[in-house]
């Protein structure tokens, strides 16, 4: 562009924890020529007050910059810690990913169910509200191990393996106190995988680069912040289609979907709204902060953003 744009950055992360992120997208920005700031989630203040202006940050009227790149590192209380997101939309700023897709991506039971209506395969899964239901999920799933899951949860966290139903029972009560305030997913566990998972980039409806992750010795987890190793890969055409029609399914600029190869073909792990950067750089040496920046950068020049308002795309 021939002007410098004001890129934002918003991050979830507290004041006095730093985010490597944020601050990798904003030295690409800075490369690219643009002004970048980084902003802090916790230090937004709304009004609502008709004379007021609509947003402050540290106690003073919010200068918007030309886009927002979000970085929302929440697991709880999605819907409301991600309340900035909307009130950016509401005014009229572009962002990057939007309010509802985040808040979908954020949620696994709301993700498989956009999965499995869409047609896109996932492991066999089974959701239960009450303890009194486990054995017939068990039942339902086949033999142990099995995978136990929260709703909510990121970088591996809230993702057990089970091997037995005593064990089960305990990692369950363990988790949620009382199973009737809460859902418990519980997942077959594919061992042709043997510990490893695809993690695939997409920003702007096209996949910029793809690694494999390999879980650590004795771990299962694959993901890099749990200390799984990663790798180039390379995608056969059907992991490349599932991975662009999950991320428009969700209806995110930028994703991180996770990919397990079963003897029955590839599976939706997750869909994330916020993929760590370090792991993917260093597997592939392709500068993903970049790309995430210079989407932004052609968001605001095709001048196509939209609101999103409930599950209904609304033109700006």
């Amino acid at each position: 562009m021939s002007l410098p744009l004001k890129i934002g950055i918003l991050s979830f992360k507290t004041n006095k924890k730093k985010d490597k992120d944020a601050i990798a997208i904003k030295n690409a920005a800075l490369a690219m020529g643009h002004n970048a700031r980084i902003f802090r989630n916790a230090n937004f203040q709304f009004s609502f007050d008709p004379n007021q202006p609509n947003l402050f940050y540290k106690n003073q009227k919010f200068s918007p910059p030309d886009v927002m790149i979000i970085r929302a590192s929440v697991l709880d209380n999605v819907d409301l810690e991600v309340s900035c997101v909307k009130q950016l939309q509401l005014m009229g700023i572009p962002v990057v990913n939007h309010y509802l897709p985040i808040v979908r991506a954020k949620n696994k039971v709301r993700t498989m169910q956009i999965m499995q209506h869409a047609g896109i395969p996932i492991p066999r899964t089974v959701v239960i509200h009450n303890v009194e239901y486990l054995d017939e999920a068990v039942r339902k799933l086949g033999s142990f191990p099995l995978i136990l899951k929260t709703p909510h949860g990121s970088l591996g966290l809230g993702v057990s393996i089970i091997e037995s139903r005593r064990s089960m029972r305990s990692m369950i009560d363990l988790i949620s106190g009382n199973l009737k305030e809460s859902l418990i997913i519980i997942q077959e566990y594919v061992k042709e995988a043997k510990g490893k998972d695809i993690r695939v980039f997409v920003i702007g409806g096209r996949i910029i680069a793809a690694m494999e992750r390999q879980a650590k010795k004795g771990e299962f987890r694959a993901n890099f912040s749990q200390g799984g190793s990663v790798g180039m890969v390379n995608l056969s055409k059907e992991e490349q289609d599932m991975a662009l029609k999950a991320t428009k399914e969700i209806g995110l600029h930028v994703a991180g979907v996770d990919i397990i190869r079963t003897a029955e073909g590839p599976k939706i792990l997750e869909v994330n709204s916020n993929p760590g950067l370090e792991g993917i750089t260093q597997a592939t040496g392709v500068n993903v902060a970049y790309h995430i920046a210079k989407f932004a950068e052609k968001l605001v020049k095709q001048k196509k953003w939209l609101i999103q308002r409930e599950d209904v795309t609304v033109a700006a």
